[in-house]
């Protein structure tokens, strides 16, 4: 079973360089990493894919990230029912009598063309991982031209409010960039 990991850093220069780097020097590979703003300014929400099924290295993971000076709260969601969900965008080159069928593979797959010409389309897509894979082996029948995916977002589910991230309650820490400024300041 793959870790999905939810962190919440502040929102400062070199962030996702120095988690990458918590990975590289434990030498895990992370299978997905998606960043982005969250409900509160100044706070980014990531959400990490990482595939460790042991208990150990899972735990070993979180601990260390909980040491980063910018990061502000970590929770392993791996085990917490959670919406998990991936976006992608998939540009294909067709035959003009390939149309109906990539129609149809689309409608199946409650996907959609976002961009259009006679030749190639741009088909826009969200779903769970394997669902992004289905579409994606299916389209193989075209020329797949690109392929841009955003990785995993998680979110706890609604039920598990006991699992729920409350932001108001983190203590902001000085974060790297704020702390060396704060240090020449002083």
């Amino acid at each position: 079973m793959k870790q999905t990991i939810i962190v919440l850093v502040q929102n400062e220069p070199g962030v996702l360089n120095r988690i990458s780097r918590h990975f590289y020097r434990l030498n895990y590979n992370i299978d997905s990493i998606t960043a982005g703003r969250s409900e509160a300014m100044g706070i980014t929400r990531i959400t990490i894919v990482c595939n460790h099924s042991d208990q150990y290295n899972q735990s070993l993971i979180k601990s260390q990230l909980e040491e980063l000076n910018t990061v502000l709260k970590v929770q392993d969601i791996t085990r917490v029912p959670s919406v998990v969900r991936e976006y992608a965008l998939i540009k294909v080159q067709i035959q003009k009598d390939e149309a109906k069928e990539l129609n149809k593979i689309i409608k199946k797959s409650n996907a959609k063309i976002i961009d259009g010409g006679k030749l190639v389309s741009i088909i826009e897509t969200t779903g769970e991982m394997e669902e992004i894979e289905s579409l994606i082996n299916a389209l193989k029948q075209f020329k797949i031209l690109e392929i841009m995916r955003s990785g995993n977002m998680a979110m706890v589910k609604v039920n598990q409010d006991e699992h729920r991230i409350e932001i108001e309650e983190i203590d902001k820490k000085k974060g790297w960039a704020t702390q060396q400024l704060s240090d020449a300041l002083s």
